[in-house]
């Protein structure tokens, strides 16, 4: 597929407009949860994928009629002409049954279009004339719950049924005359990327008309989300998101109609993964993503919320800034943090240390506050261990700019000169560069990714190692304000304070040998989650070279030793704290 054809589109060129849809419970349950697992498929949600606006106990006449209020309310002048029975499995019942129960709700609208979501393995024969039947008289189309293609993730997930339930049910329903649609998810667990494209083409050997995916939803409550479920999910973020599916709708055929390429769910029910894009975002993104077939090597540019650029990192997961704004979180957390104006007001040199180049937002704002005030000068050590970010810095500002100008020149030279700075360019792991340097500085900007995906630069034995290079009367700041990071902070004898909020409700970091000169004071409750409690515990790194995953373990082995030793989680006053 080189072409991306929505549903949507097909039905308002088939109908001469939009249609919406209208969901219906038919309260038929699960195979699944009454014959085989109890529970069902380890991330089903407890009401089967209800509508949200539908009210328990509600006969096929008032959610026909509530599903066209709510329709009508959202969309004046919208058609509700698809029948939409979606939640559990809405074939799973004797075929009189089901003639009732359809024939009962589709008496109460003019409805033109008939969906229905059930499983390959609540499909009899009988059922199938009955769809055909169906099928004399509206549009019919069977979403069948695919999930995945791969016979070892459908036992992990208990689906209670195998992949060839589903190539058996797809072509006895095509033979019936029967549009089909198959829902897939992408990021079951212990599924990786490589399987899951690969299941495209096994989808596109099958006669399915079109596909419904999304992204797997960890929801309270769910098998998926308890501690004992044996493989550890994660959730896709939109990035990553993009590429599974970008790579598997190139497999299916042109012409493949996509019924869906995101999920939705009550917000309090989800666990993971946490989205930034909304829903509309994300369809515009991967539209232009799509078209563009980028290298999967490549940083997805990102326009914050000041209008300044950012990039998405693919290894780390994140975003170099803060999507409220990139260059505002540049000044307010590292330059107004560490009161660098006041400090080139009284120094002729401004010795810094940048930890973490990234695309020199952090650097540049430093170099414009010295061309601002036209007075003192920054001396800028920056390090930086992915040498592709300065190609990725001249993708994304304009040849004028000074982040632009920075990085060719450090990519070329290793130097950037200009009135009011010198910065110098140090590559490679930054644990084994720190040793090249030896003069103290009166700023450090720790500027890496966060702890969670590059504890390697927040470690206890990284922030003492800072300390060492620290002057006493400079400071250390930084956006994070990670538990484990201001724990090492203040274990390394670092009085600890906060800079003021942006982007996010806490505070970034400002650490120093100095009271006076922490802008804000940390409450006393964080100093008892810091000092007292497991959240608090640093991450170690002796020696400063052990693998990510190695500093994670250790950490979690601590943890589990304070635990065992009655070192609550987090801290309420009067209990006794751990200080390792």
């Amino acid at each position: 597929m080189e072409e991306l054809k929505f549903f949507s589109d097909y039905l308002a060129s088939n109908y001469g407009r939009k249609l919406y849809r209208v969901p219906l419970d038919l309260a038929l349950g699960c195979p699944n949860r009454e014959n085989r697992f109890g529970p069902g498929c380890v991330f089903c949600a407890e009401n089967g994928s209800r509508a949200r606006h539908l009210r328990r106990n509600l006969d096929l006449a008032g959610q026909v009629k509530s599903g066209i209020d709510y329709i009508r309310g959202r969309y004046p002048g919208a058609d509700p002409a698809i029948a939409y029975f979606q939640a559990f499995t809405s074939t799973y019942a004797p075929v009189g049954e089901l003639r009732k129960l359809y024939r009962e709700a589709l008496a109460q609208a003019a409805f033109k279009v008939v969906m229905i979501g059930t499983r390959p393995d609540a499909l009899p024969q009988e059922t199938v004339e009955f769809l055909a039947e169906l099928g004399r008289e509206y549009e019919v189309w069977v979403e069948l719950g695919v999930q995945s293609c791969c016979d070892e993730t459908l036992r992990l997930i208990r689906r209670g049924h195998d992949f060839a339930a589903v190539e058996d049910a797809v072509r006895r329903l095509d033979a019936a005359g029967i549009r089909c649609a198959a829902h897939l998810i992408a990021g079951l667990p212990g599924e990786t990327r490589e399987e899951f494209v690969a299941g495209a083409r096994k989808i596109a050997k099958l006669p399915f008309r079109a596909v419904k995916l999304h992204p797997l939803l960890i929801l309270r409550g769910t098998a998926l989300a308890a501690e004992d479920f044996p493989v550890k999910v994660r959730g896709l973020n939109e990035y990553e998101y993009a590429a599974w599916i970008d790579g598997f709708l190139r497999e299916l055929p042109e012409g493949t109609l996509l019924m869906r390429l995101t999920a939705e769910a009550d917000p309090a029910t989800v666990i993971a993964p946490h989205w930034w894009m909304s829903k509309g975002e994300f369809l515009e993104f991967f539209r232009r993503r799509f078209a563009e077939h980028p290298s999967e090597e490549a940083f997805a540019a990102v326009r914050t919320g000041d209008g300044s650029p950012t990039l998405y990192h693919p290894e780390f997961r994140q975003h170099f800034h803060s999507l409220a704004g990139a260059a505002t979180e540049a000044e307010k957390k590292f330059v107004a943090a560490a009161r660098l104006p006041e400090r080139l007001r009284r120094n002729a040199v401004v010795r810094l240390l940048d930890v973490g180049y990234g695309l020199g937002a952090t650097a540049a704002a430093a170099i414009r506050c010295a061309e601002q005030l036209r007075c003192g000068k920054v001396e800028i050590i920056t390090q930086e261990f992915d040498l592709r970010v300065f190609a990725a810095a001249r993708r994304v500002y304009p040849a004028d700019a000074l982040e632009y100008r920075m990085s060719d020149a450090l990519e070329t030279t290793g130097v950037f000169q200009s009135e009011f700075a010198t910065v110098t360019l140090l590559t490679g792991d930054a644990r084994t560069t720190i040793a090249q340097i030896r003069d103290p500085f009166d700023v450090i900007f720790q500027d890496g990714f966060s702890p969670d995906c590059n504890p390697e630069l927040w470690s206890y034995d990284w922030v003492r190692k800072l300390s060492t290079l620290l002057k006493r009367d400079g400071v250390c700041v930084s956006y994070c304000s990670a538990f484990p990071y201001r724990g090492a902070l203040l274990r390394t004898g670092l009085v600890v304070g906060e800079s003021e909020p942006f982007g996010r409700r806490r505070g970034g970091t400002v650490a120093a040998w100095e009271e006076t000169l922490l802008p804000l004071p940390l409450p006393e409750k964080e100093r008892g989650i810091l000092l007292c409690s497991t959240a608090g515990v640093a991450y170690r790194d002796p020696g400063l070279k052990s693998p990510r995953e190695a500093i994670f373990h250790r950490r979690e082995r601590t943890v589990a030793r304070l635990r065992a030793r009655g070192v609550p989680k987090w801290y309420k006053p009067g209990q006794k704290g751990a200080k390792e």
